[in-house]
């Protein structure tokens, strides 16, 4: 690892070239061939080959929120197609707290698998991928840690990706964060005047949990799965031996870490994505809801009364020895006065000796307005901590599950 500072390796599209991909070379040889192409038949037809060929390039060169133009109506066109698609109630015996994550990924499924020592342990996974979770604490002590104490070693989860035999696609941090005081109580209630206090001389959130999801894609590691049985039950124990691995490393650190049963994962996924206790109460008794919980417009993603939006970390700031520690960007990122706010770090192989970070941030909010209140203070924090943010606008459903503890983007 680095001693120095560094600045996070952002995944790269395949056939990339820096900003320009090949496409868009291929784009400009055949403007000037078009060009040439006229001027050789005859000068006049110059200028509409030009004007042609001008069109072609900046339809293709031209961008709108770091997306080149056919790439962004290419979004805009899956929004409308997700907004069209319901697939129906979920299952009468799925869990209501897990049901409006299969409105947002239908084939998303979760299972147990009992290890040899007699440990439950839970997986989710939607057929071409498996993730398993674990939770993460901080060693116990006196007064709760500071927001940037203790944090995560990031090199941890790099490392994490091989293990062996075992070569994870991606392994990522997921941190929620409620605030205290909650932000809808008035500064003269009693309860934010008390906890104003402490948090003056610990800066500690009211919740905070930390979960680590390791993402196995079986066809990257056939021999691996198939050394341990082959089919579900190989990939299974190849996933299952990477977390004994993580959890290892971590309870040596000094921090209490154990892999989530399914009922675990399931109420961690739920947790994240800040599904409503009572409209669950309210699924039960109707014995599953009728309509679809769940709503994903152009600027946010509701379910039941809750809205959530969501970013990508599009710039980081530098990292490390000597600038800003990883910990401190995330407890940052997750000051904001809003209803919950959950940041995702995700590391995935990015070349031979090379991973690649992703970020993204997500406000969860009880009403529309405090969202948008949420964006402006979570925007202005960006800035102060040099960490360019790009809003998900049109991909609010993604943004949503990039966030959630399933192992990184899907």
């Amino acid at each position: 690892m680095p001693t120095g500072p560094v600045r996070p390796k952002l995944p790269r599209t395949a056939g990339s070239f820096g900003p320009v991909s090949a496409h868009h070379l291929l784009i400009i040889q055949i403007a000037l061939a078009l060009v040439v192409a006229a001027a050789a038949i005859s000068p006049i037809l110059m200028v509409p080959a030009a004007v042609v060929g001008g069109l072609l390039v900046f339809f293709n060169l031209g961008r709108r929120r770091r997306h080149p133009l056919p790439e962004w109506m290419a979004i805009g066109r899956a929004l409308k197609r997700r907004r069209r698609t319901f697939t129906g109630p979920p299952p009468t015996d799925v869990d209501s707290s897990f049901a409006p994550l299969l409105e947002a990924d239908p084939a998303l499924r979760t299972h147990e698998y009992e290890s040899r020592d007699r440990r439950l342990i839970g997986f989710v996974g939607d057929g071409t991928f498996l993730t398993t979770l674990v939770q993460v604490d901080s060693a116990p002590g006196p007064l709760r840690p500071t927001s940037d104490a203790r944090p995560l070693p990031v090199e941890i989860l790099a490392d994490s990706l091989d293990v062996e035999d075992i070569h994870l696609e991606s392994v990522q941090l997921v941190q929620y964060t409620q605030p205290a005081p909650a932000p809808h109580l008035p500064p003269q209630a009693l309860a934010a005047q008390a906890y104003a206090a402490v948090q003056a001389q610990a800066g500690a959130p009211a919740v905070r949990m930390t979960w680590v999801a390791l993402k196995l894609d079986p066809e990257l590691c056939p021999e691996a799965v198939e050394a341990r049985g082959g089919g579900v039950r190989g990939a299974q124990r190849a996933l299952l031996r990477a977390s004994d691995q993580l959890i290892s490393r971590l309870n040596g650190l000094g921090f209490r870490a154990e892999a989530l049963d399914e009922t675990g994962i399931i109420s961690a996924l739920s947790t994240a994505a800040c599904v409503n206790p009572r409209a669950n109460l309210n699924a039960q008794s109707r014995g599953g809801s009728s309509g679809p919980r769940t709503e994903e417009t152009v600027r946010a993603w509701r379910c039941d009364d809750r809205w959530h939006a969501s970013y990508w970390v599009g710039t980081w700031p530098q990292l490390g020895h000597g600038a800003t520690p990883l910990g401190a960007l995330t407890g940052g990122l997750s000051t904001t006065r809003t209803m919950a706010t959950t940041v995702s770090l995700a590391v995935s192989g990015a070349g031979r000796d090379d991973v690649a970070l992703s970020g993204h941030v997500r406000l969860s909010a009880r009403s529309e307005n405090e969202l948008d209140q949420a964006k402006r203070e979570l925007e202005r924090s960006s800035t102060a901590l040099k960490a360019g943010l790009v809003r998900l606008d049109r991909e609010q459903l993604p943004g949503l599950l990039a966030t959630l503890p399933l192992g990184g983007t899907h």
